[in-house]
């Protein structure tokens, strides 16, 4: 298991790998799996848009919930329409708490998932190939990616 970086070098070769993988092999995989994992990894905007998001998900249901209650200010109102009217501005605040959770995380939710499942297709590809230019009886290397995630800037690469 290692931790991969964009900005730090490669790591060295596993001599435990020497009779699976060729060094240029190691190399050119380890720097493609950093590169594409690293397009999908922007720490500084990912949490500020978590945060903006988290803000927004205090502020707006609030915002919502008072202003369509303060439309019923002048008039008078018997209680049982009062009631009504407090539930009705309890679920516009609900229906507004759904939409931001939707319109702000699914973004960078998908974003995420897309990286994941470029990443797999590419280790994918390796594996079909390892084991089309591998001799019957050899052991064929596995690849495994975990994708930086949120509050996790490293990749996580593991071969055995």
């Amino acid at each position: 298991m290692m931790e991969l970086s964009h900005t730090q070098p490669l790591p060295l070769f596993p001599m435990g790998l020497q009779n699976y993988v060729s060094p240029h092999m190691w190399e050119t995989r380890v720097r493609a799996i950093t590169r594409m994992a690293s397009q999908y990894s922007k720490p500084v905007l990912e949490r500020s848009w978590m945060f903006v998001a988290l803000i927004l998900t205090f502020i707006a249901p609030i915002v919502a919930y008072y202003d369509y209650i303060h439309h019923f200010d002048n008039e008078r109102i018997d209680e049982d329409r009062q009631n009504q009217i407090v539930w009705q501005a309890r679920l516009i605040a609900l229906v507004v708490t759904v939409g931001l959770w939707i319109v702000m995380f699914l973004p960078i939710a998908i974003w995420k998932y897309m990286g994941r499942v470029r990443v797999n297709m590419m280790i994918n590809r390796w594996a079909k190939d390892d084991v089309r230019s591998a001799s019957s009886y050899t052991a064929i290397p596995t690849w495994k990616v975990t994708m930086p995630g949120m509050f996790r800037s490293g990749i996580v690469g593991l071969t055995s």
